[in-house]
C-alpha cells in the first residue's frame, strides 16, 4: 500500500494517534504538525516534520494557521484532525467551561478547519480531510454523553463534507478503546479487568494505535480514491 504523498497537516500531533500519524506519513509526505505542547513538537522536528504551536480552541486563528502552512510548504493534499478531549463525568457534575471546551475541540474546530481546507487556495482538488471519531458516537454511555454527542456530530460533518467539498474526499476513523495518554489519565476506570474484558469481546483483538494509523493511511491513499463520506470503525469487532 502506498503512503499518501504531498503536504499533509496533522492537527493534534503531540501524542497518541496524532503523533503516530505524523511519524508514519513523514516517510512519504511533507508533514506540518500542529499541537499545543511545544516540547512534544520539538521531538517531531528530528523526523523532518515542520511544526506549529497552537491551540485548536483558538478558533479565529485556524484560517491563519492553514494559510501559513500552505505558504511554507505548498497546497495541502491532506489534513488529519486528531485533536480531541474527553470528560468522564455524570452530566450533573459538568461545568459550563468543560462542556464548551469539549465541543470547541471535538466539533467546532474541525468544522472550521474543514471550511478553510475546502478552498482552492489551501488544498488540491484531490485532497483528503480525515478526522478521528470514536465508536462512542454510535454507542453513547453514561458519563461520556457530551463526548459521544460531539463525535456523533463529527460523523455527520464528515458525511456532509463528502458532498460539499467534492471532489475532495472526507473520511473518518472511529476507534474503539485505545491505550493512549487520554485514557491513561483515567487508569482507575481502565484497569487490567477492563482490558481483559475488552480483549474477550473483540474477535480480532482489541484495537491499537498502530491499527488506527494503518486505517488512516489507507483512507488517505490513492487506493481509497473512491471512498468518501465513510466512518471506518476500528475496534476489533467489539461492537459486532
Amino acid at each position: 500500500m502506498s503512503e499518501p504523498g504531498g503536504h499533509v497537516l496533522v492537527v493534534g500531533a503531540s501524542s497518541g494517534i496524532g503523533r503516530a500519524v505524523a511519524a508514519r506519513l513523514a516517510s512519504g509526505a511533507r508533514i506540518t504538525a500542529l499541537a499545543r505542547r511545544a516540547d512534544r513538537l520539538a521531538e517531531l522536528e528530528a523526523l523532518g516534520i515542520a511544526t506549529v504551536a497552537g491551540d485548536v480552541t483558538d478558533l479565529p486563528a485556524i484560517a491563519g494557521i492553514l494559510q501559513a502552512a500552505v505558504a511554507e510548504r505548498g497546497l495541502l493534499t491532506g489534513l488529519v484532525y486528531c485533536a480531541g478531549v474527553q470528560v468522564i463525568k455524570p452530566l450533573r457534575s459538568l461545568g459550563v467551561e468543560e462542556v464548551e471546551r469539549l465541543y470547541r475541540t471535538n466539533l467546532v474546530a474541525p468544522t472550521l478547519f474543514a471550511a478553510a481546507f475546502g478552498s482552492a487556495r489551501v488544498s488540491t482538488r484531490d485532497a483528503v480531510f480525515c478526522a478521528v471519531s470514536s465508536i462512542a458516537a454510535q454507542r453513547p454511555e453514561p458519563a461520556i454523553v457530551p463526548y459521544a454527542a460531539s463525535k456523533a456530530g463529527l460523523d455527520a460533518l464528515i458525511k456532509g463534507l463528502a458532498r460539499e467539498l467534492a471532489p475532495r474526499r472526507a473520511v473518518a476513523v472511529a476507534p474503539g478503546w485505545l491505550d493512549t495518554e487520554m485514557t491513561q489519565a483515567h487508569a482507575r476506570l481502565y484497569g487490567a479487568d477492563f482490558k481483559e474484558g475488552l480483549e474477550k469481546r473483540s474477535p480480532a483483538g482489541a484495537a491499537t494505535v498502530d491499527s488506527v494509523v494503518d486505517a488512516i493511511a489507507f483512507l488517505m491513499s490513492p487506493q481509497a480514491r473512491h471512498v468518501t463520506g465513510e466512518i471506518l470503525r476500528v475496534d476489533g469487532g467489539a461492537m459486532l
